[in-house]
């Protein structure tokens, strides 16, 4: 009678980590059965037609997984804290490209990885700005001329709000006599210092055109502000200068003295 052959099933790799060999294996195995055996029975001749079945799957498979695969893009992920509590900020999310991610030469995913949109795009309260020169002051705010009840009365405080998104505070201060310097501070609605005078303001002694305008560019006359000392009357004797919430703030002039026009400016 005709020979039996035990059946052994094929099982593809759920990670289509089907190999060549195999397939020359079973490719072998069906030639040396067919070969063998010409008075065969009928189930041992349905068992080869089965195998050369399952070979061509095997087959098509091993094809399939050598085709160029197409990257696609996975989705979005959260979305970035925003750059600003207030003003308009800035937020991100970003995707990647594995799914499927490219192979065998196929194409990287059409499009970007990144998305970005506005956020937190309420105004920002107004900062509050304190300050004051011996003797007259004029002031301006990006090239805007402020005129602040006091500004032109010996040493009086002047208060005002500015615009958070200003960029540029000038001040030009004429001294009559007497004592001189220009003291003052800029805080954000939560008493935060925004600018306070200091020794990074330039101050020059030359009025130039422009001076007050944030695209102004400072030449070689402009130096950093001098700091007038603990000792200065605006840091310690009563006065409205008191007011200034600022703990940080100084006195600040040129390296002139006497009787002069100082013009100073800080970019905030």
């Amino acid at each position: 009678g005709g020979r039996r052959f035990k059946r052994h099933a094929l099982h593809l790799p759920a990670q289509h980590s089907v190999s060549q060999r195999l397939v020359t294996e079973l490719t072998q195995r069906i030639a040396k059965l067919t070969l063998s055996f010409t008075d065969m029975q009928t189930d041992t001749k349905t068992e080869i037609e089965n195998l050369k079945k399952e070979l061509f799957k095997v087959s098509m498979e091993i094809k399939k997984l050598k085709e160029p695969r197409n990257g696609g893009w996975s989705e979005f992920g959260e979305w970035t804290e925003c750059s600003a509590e207030c003003g308009g900020g800035r937020q991100t999310r970003t995707r990647t490209c594995n799914n499927p991610a490219p192979a065998n030469g196929g194409g990287y995913c059409e499009g970007g990885a990144e998305q970005s949109r506005q956020c937190n795009t309420d105004p920002c309260p107004d900062y509050k700005m304190d300050i004051m020169c011996d003797n007259f002051m004029t002031l301006y705010v990006d090239g805007a001329e402020k005129r602040p009840a006091g500004h032109l009365e010996w040493n009086k405080l002047s208060t005002l709000h500015i615009p958070s998104t200003a960029s540029l505070i000038a001040v030009k201060c004429q001294d009559t006599g007497g004592g001189y310097g220009i003291v003052g501070s800029v805080q954000d609605a939560q008493g935060n210092d925004i600018v306070v005078t200091d020794s990074s303001w330039k101050c020059s002694n030359s009025w130039e055109s422009g001076w007050v305008t944030p695209g102004f560019v400072e030449g070689s006359n402009w130096k950093p502000a001098r700091d007038l000392g603990d000792g200065h009357f605006y840091l310690n004797e009563n006065g409205e200068w008191k007011d200034i919430p600022s703990a940080d703030r100084r006195a600040i002039w040129t390296d002139r003295v006497g009787m002069t026009t100082v013009y100073c400016r800080k970019n905030i």
